[in-house]
Protein backbone atom coordinates (compact mmCIF):
# COMPACT_ATOMS: atom_id res chain seq x y z
CA UNK A 1 0.00 0.00 0.00
CA UNK A 2 2.83 2.19 -0.10
CA UNK A 3 2.40 2.67 -3.47
CA UNK A 4 -0.28 6.04 -3.12
CA UNK A 5 2.84 7.80 -1.19
CA UNK A 6 5.47 7.63 -4.06
CA UNK A 7 2.80 8.88 -5.88
CA UNK A 8 1.73 11.91 -4.18
CA UNK A 9 5.88 12.44 -3.73
CA UNK A 10 6.67 12.40 -7.57
CA UNK A 11 3.21 15.01 -7.81
CA UNK A 12 4.86 17.32 -5.40
CA UNK A 13 8.23 17.26 -7.18
CA UNK A 14 6.91 18.01 -10.30
CA UNK A 15 4.88 20.91 -9.07
CA UNK A 16 8.08 22.44 -7.72
CA UNK A 17 9.83 22.17 -10.95
CA UNK A 18 7.09 23.77 -12.16
CA UNK A 19 7.07 26.69 -9.58
CA UNK A 20 10.79 27.16 -10.35
CA UNK A 21 11.22 27.45 -13.98
CA UNK A 22 9.52 30.99 -15.10
CA UNK A 23 7.39 30.59 -18.02
CA UNK A 24 9.36 32.64 -21.65
CA UNK A 25 7.09 35.79 -22.92
CA UNK A 26 5.90 35.22 -26.14
CA UNK A 27 5.75 38.52 -28.42
CA UNK A 28 3.46 38.26 -31.19
CA UNK A 29 5.05 38.59 -34.74
CA UNK A 30 4.54 42.45 -36.10
CA UNK A 31 3.12 42.58 -39.74
CA UNK A 32 4.90 43.75 -42.29
CA UNK A 33 3.53 45.68 -45.06
CA UNK A 34 4.27 43.71 -48.58
CA UNK A 35 4.03 47.39 -49.83
CA UNK A 36 7.17 48.53 -47.64
CA UNK A 37 8.72 45.44 -47.96
CA UNK A 38 9.03 45.47 -52.08
CA UNK A 39 9.52 49.69 -52.12
CA UNK A 40 12.99 49.72 -51.66
CA UNK A 41 13.51 46.87 -54.53
CA UNK A 42 14.41 48.66 -57.50
CA UNK A 43 13.04 46.68 -60.33
CA UNK A 44 14.53 47.23 -63.66
CA UNK A 45 13.07 49.12 -66.67
CA UNK A 46 10.84 46.99 -69.35
CA UNK A 47 12.73 46.51 -72.34
CA UNK A 48 11.01 47.93 -75.40
CA UNK A 49 11.55 46.51 -78.61
CA UNK A 50 11.52 48.84 -81.60
CA UNK A 51 8.77 48.40 -83.69
CA UNK A 52 10.20 47.00 -87.25
CA UNK A 53 8.37 49.14 -90.10
CA UNK A 54 7.03 47.26 -93.45
CA UNK A 55 9.17 47.40 -96.36
CA UNK A 56 6.44 48.60 -99.09
CA UNK A 57 7.30 48.04 -102.85
CA UNK A 58 7.28 51.08 -104.48
CA UNK A 59 5.66 51.30 -108.27
CA UNK A 60 9.28 51.52 -109.95
CA UNK A 61 9.90 48.01 -107.47
CA UNK A 62 6.61 46.64 -108.78
CA UNK A 63 7.53 47.32 -111.99
CA UNK A 64 10.69 45.55 -112.28
CA UNK A 65 9.42 42.63 -110.51
CA UNK A 66 6.58 42.06 -113.08
CA UNK A 67 9.39 42.03 -116.01
CA UNK A 68 11.61 39.96 -114.64
CA UNK A 69 8.55 37.12 -113.74
CA UNK A 70 8.14 37.33 -117.60
CA UNK A 71 11.09 36.87 -118.39
CA UNK A 72 11.74 33.57 -116.28
CA UNK A 73 8.21 32.38 -117.63
CA UNK A 74 9.50 32.90 -121.28
CA UNK A 75 12.36 30.91 -120.35
CA UNK A 76 10.99 27.78 -118.67
CA UNK A 77 8.61 27.46 -121.73
CA UNK A 78 11.34 27.79 -123.99
CA UNK A 79 13.51 25.37 -121.99
CA UNK A 80 10.80 22.93 -121.79
CA UNK A 81 9.90 23.40 -125.74
CA UNK A 82 13.70 22.36 -126.27
CA UNK A 83 13.59 19.16 -123.65
CA UNK A 84 10.87 18.18 -126.08
CA UNK A 85 12.74 18.17 -128.86
CA UNK A 86 15.86 17.06 -127.61
CA UNK A 87 17.87 20.07 -127.64
CA UNK A 88 18.16 20.38 -124.64
CA UNK A 89 19.56 18.29 -121.75
CA UNK A 90 17.65 16.77 -118.82
CA UNK A 91 18.29 17.49 -115.44
CA UNK A 92 19.65 13.42 -114.98
CA UNK A 93 21.90 14.02 -118.41
CA UNK A 94 23.86 17.58 -116.84
CA UNK A 95 24.09 15.91 -113.30
CA UNK A 96 25.79 12.87 -115.27
CA UNK A 97 28.02 15.74 -117.24
CA UNK A 98 29.42 17.49 -113.92
CA UNK A 99 30.42 13.85 -112.71
CA UNK A 100 32.08 13.46 -115.38
CA UNK A 101 33.96 16.71 -114.89
CA UNK A 102 34.46 16.29 -111.44
CA UNK A 103 36.45 12.77 -112.24
CA UNK A 104 38.76 14.51 -114.84
CA UNK A 105 39.77 16.88 -112.33
CA UNK A 106 41.06 14.40 -109.79
CA UNK A 107 43.04 12.89 -112.75
CA UNK A 108 46.94 13.77 -112.02
CA UNK A 109 48.42 16.43 -114.42
CA UNK A 110 51.78 16.34 -115.73
CA UNK A 111 53.27 19.29 -117.95
CA UNK A 112 49.51 20.00 -118.73
CA UNK A 113 48.60 16.76 -119.75
CA UNK A 114 45.55 14.65 -117.97
CA UNK A 115 47.22 10.90 -117.65
CA UNK A 116 44.26 8.36 -117.97
CA UNK A 117 44.70 5.48 -115.76
CA UNK A 118 44.76 2.35 -117.54
CA UNK A 119 45.71 -1.20 -116.66
CA UNK A 120 48.90 -2.77 -117.78
CA UNK A 121 49.22 -6.18 -118.95
CA UNK A 122 53.28 -6.83 -118.12
CA UNK A 123 54.50 -10.26 -118.55
CA UNK A 124 57.26 -9.39 -115.27
CA UNK A 125 57.56 -12.80 -113.57
CA UNK A 126 58.25 -13.02 -109.50
CA UNK A 127 62.34 -13.35 -109.98
CA UNK A 128 62.47 -10.19 -112.17
CA UNK A 129 60.15 -8.07 -109.22
CA UNK A 130 62.95 -9.63 -106.93
CA UNK A 131 66.36 -9.37 -109.15
CA UNK A 132 65.01 -5.21 -109.04
CA UNK A 133 64.35 -5.00 -105.56
CA UNK A 134 67.72 -6.43 -104.37
CA UNK A 135 69.92 -4.15 -106.77
CA UNK A 136 67.66 -1.12 -105.23
CA UNK A 137 67.38 -2.42 -101.60
CA UNK A 138 71.60 -2.87 -102.36
CA UNK A 139 72.17 0.56 -103.86
CA UNK A 140 69.76 2.46 -100.81
CA UNK A 141 71.58 0.60 -98.16
CA UNK A 142 75.07 1.41 -99.46
CA UNK A 143 74.00 4.86 -100.22
CA UNK A 144 72.76 5.04 -96.31
CA UNK A 145 76.16 3.47 -95.31
CA UNK A 146 78.28 5.55 -97.33
CA UNK A 147 76.37 9.14 -95.66
CA UNK A 148 76.57 7.50 -92.31
CA UNK A 149 79.88 7.09 -92.84
CA UNK A 150 80.57 11.00 -94.20
CA UNK A 151 78.93 12.12 -91.21
CA UNK A 152 80.67 9.88 -88.72
CA UNK A 153 84.00 11.32 -90.08
CA UNK A 154 82.79 14.90 -89.39
CA UNK A 155 82.15 14.11 -85.90
CA UNK A 156 85.45 13.17 -85.32
CA UNK A 157 87.24 15.57 -87.02
CA UNK A 158 84.83 18.14 -85.18
CA UNK A 159 85.97 16.03 -81.77
CA UNK A 160 89.53 16.06 -82.69
CA UNK A 161 89.70 19.77 -83.09
CA UNK A 162 87.77 20.55 -79.81
CA UNK A 163 89.88 18.48 -77.99
CA UNK A 164 93.09 20.21 -79.45
CA UNK A 165 91.34 23.64 -78.34
CA UNK A 166 90.82 22.12 -74.51
CA UNK A 167 95.05 20.85 -74.57
CA UNK A 168 95.89 24.23 -75.58
CA UNK A 169 93.60 25.91 -73.51
CA UNK A 170 94.86 23.53 -70.30
CA UNK A 171 98.32 24.08 -71.80
CA UNK A 172 97.89 28.23 -71.23
CA UNK A 173 96.32 27.91 -67.62
CA UNK A 174 99.25 25.95 -66.35
CA UNK A 175 101.76 28.17 -67.84
CA UNK A 176 99.75 30.69 -65.65
CA UNK A 177 99.47 28.70 -62.84
CA UNK A 178 103.44 28.44 -62.51
CA UNK A 179 104.01 32.27 -63.07
CA UNK A 180 101.56 32.95 -60.10
CA UNK A 181 103.14 30.00 -57.98
CA UNK A 182 107.09 31.66 -59.36
CA UNK A 183 108.22 28.54 -60.53
CA UNK A 184 108.22 26.60 -57.56
CA UNK A 185 108.44 22.99 -58.52
CA UNK A 186 107.41 21.19 -55.29
CA UNK A 187 103.82 20.72 -55.04
CA UNK A 188 102.12 23.63 -56.52
CA UNK A 189 98.15 22.38 -55.57
CA UNK A 190 98.86 22.55 -51.88
CA UNK A 191 97.35 25.89 -49.55
CA UNK A 192 99.17 28.60 -49.26
CA UNK A 193 98.67 31.54 -47.41
CA UNK A 194 99.75 34.11 -50.05
CA UNK A 195 100.11 33.62 -53.95
CA UNK A 196 104.02 34.41 -53.41
CA UNK A 197 105.06 31.40 -51.38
Amino acid sequence: MEMPKIIAQVTETIEEIEEEQPLEIVQEKQYIVPEQVFSNVQQPAPIVKKVRKKRTMTPEMLEKLAVARAKANEKRKANKEARLKGEMKTPTQVKQEQKEIQEEKKRPVVNNVTNEYKTINNNITQEDIQKIALETSAKATAQALYEYEKIRKERKEEKKIKKEQEAKLQERQNTIKKSIIGGYAGDYKSNKKSIYG
